[in-house]
């Protein structure tokens, strides 16, 4: 490798009153190629940021014609002198270096002005990252996990790996997908729930952010089958608790985003959202009835579909959260209150974030619950058996990454906010 290829600089770094005069090494992809007499304008970007370079045709006719010889995207670098022109920085190359030529044509347009359709973008992802609203789009979500990782740590939470390759479901209901695993049946994990609340027998509050699956067949616009989960777990908490840390997550990221997202919102052309004073609380049970006086007739302890789900956000805008569900909706691993749950769901409109709640910690109530579940208690021995050891009360939560992602950008389409969405139709790229 060519020894001027060591130690450039960013254009973003560049792009400073401090480098005028100064000679540079930047690379970087060409943008824009414009030609006005014996004058060509280059763009060159980075992913940071964009800086004019100014190649006159009187000048060092060799980097003139390789400049012009240089297809739209491909990728260059260039050690020159940076200038200022009417308020404009600008490079004026001194050495010019083509790395890799872009092949035309290309199946998108990286400069997104000729729109390209969500597959598209999907199928040439690497490529789509050079337009500015889709770059500017996963910055915001590399971002939000900085943010969310900031905030775990300050409260003392241990960050943890736990197993994606399980020998039985972590929860009833959801399909798996199987794997072999040598001799044996194996599955990918649906969720670290069992496994995150063991960990709180000694390391008191952990979290993970980690891909997890589900093998349903949902072609909706905020289902996917790979989805990347924000889990948390604590002890000697209860659900209370468990959403004080959830709101607090929430305002921790919301005001990130306005003191260091906010260029990349410009690029959106949209704000950063809105901080939040405090998440409401309503209980299932006056929702319930909410929904039945809008003429929708629904049977006490069912879930609420999206029509009902519809009727709520008529009246519940932004974040809240619905708790104290019954019983029959919730999984055998929740403390249960007679025929409820202390359990919640934190909502956005209509859409679903995050699901937590007190677990059980008691090992006969806990056995009993997957009993009443009508679950195999024998798949669960491995997990049930350390309740008997001194397990402590605890309670959690499971956000959404995905969703949240989509909702703090606006997306239609959750596959919009997600690098290589996997679902029933998509496996390659």
């Amino acid at each position: 490798m060519d020894k001027y290829m060591m130690e450039p600089k960013t254009i973003r770094t560049v792009d400073a009153e401090k480098f005028v005069g100064e000679t540079v090494k930047i690379y970087g992809w060409v943008e824009d190629k414009r030609i006005l007499g014996n004058i060509m304008f280059l763009t060159l970007k980075d992913g940071y940021g964009k800086i004019q370079v100014t190649i006159k045709k009187t000048g060092d006719a060799s980097i003139y014609n390789r400049a012009l010889a240089t297809q739209r995207q491909s990728v260059v670098y260039v050690i020159g002198k940076v200038s200022k022109y009417e308020n404009v920085l600008e490079l004026i190359p001194e050495k010019y270096f083509l790395v890799s030529q872009a092949h035309h044509p290309l199946p998108i347009d990286p400069t997104g002005r000729t729109p390209a359709s969500l597959p598209n973008l999907i199928e040439y992802r690497p490529l789509s990252l050079r337009i500015d609203r889709v770059n500017a789009v996963f910055r915001i979500r590399g971002l939000v996990k900085k943010l969310i990782r900031e905030y775990f740590y300050g409260i003392g939470a241990v960050e943890v790996d736990t197993p994606k390759i399980i020998a039985a479901a972590s929860e009833g209901g959801a399909e798996l997908f199987k794997v072999e695993y040598f001799d044996e049946q194996a599955y990918l994990a649906q969720s670290p729930q069992l496994y995150k609340e063991q960990l709180t027998m000694g390391l008191t509050y952990v979290f993970e952010i980690a891909q997890f699956y589900r093998a349903e067949k949902s072609h909706t616009r905020k289902h996917l089958t790979e989805f990347t989960s924000v889990d948390f777990e604590g002890a000697y908490i209860d659900y209370n608790g468990a959403m004080d840390v959830l709101e607090g997550l929430v305002k921790h990221v919301l005001k990130g985003l306005a003191e260091e997202g906010r260029r990349y919102y410009e690029v959106l052309g949209r704000e950063p959202p809105k901080p939040v004073e405090s998440i409401p609380r309503i209980r299932y049970d006056d929702l319930y009835e909410y929904v039945r006086s809008r003429g929708k007739m629904i049977k006490w302890g069912d879930d609420f579909d999206s029509e009902a789900l519809s009727i709520i956000a008529e009246k519940y805008r932004g974040f809240y959260f619905i708790i104290d569900w019954p019983w029959d909706t919730k999984p055998f691993y929740i403390y249960r209150v007679g025929d409820y749950t202390q359990s919640f769901d934190l909502m956005y409109n209509e859409m679903e974030l995050a699901s937590g709640g007190t677990r059980e910690h008691r090992y006969s109530e806990l056995r009993k619950g997957i009993i009443d579940k009508d679950l195999n208690i024998k798949s669960f021995e491995y997990h049930v058996r350390y309740y008997k050891y001194g397990m402590p009360p605890h309670a959690g939560f499971g956000l959404g990454l995905d969703r949240f992602v989509q909702i703090l950008v606006g997306a239609e389409n959750i596959r919009e906010v997600v690098l290589y969405p996997r679902d029933p139709e998509r496996l390659i790229p």
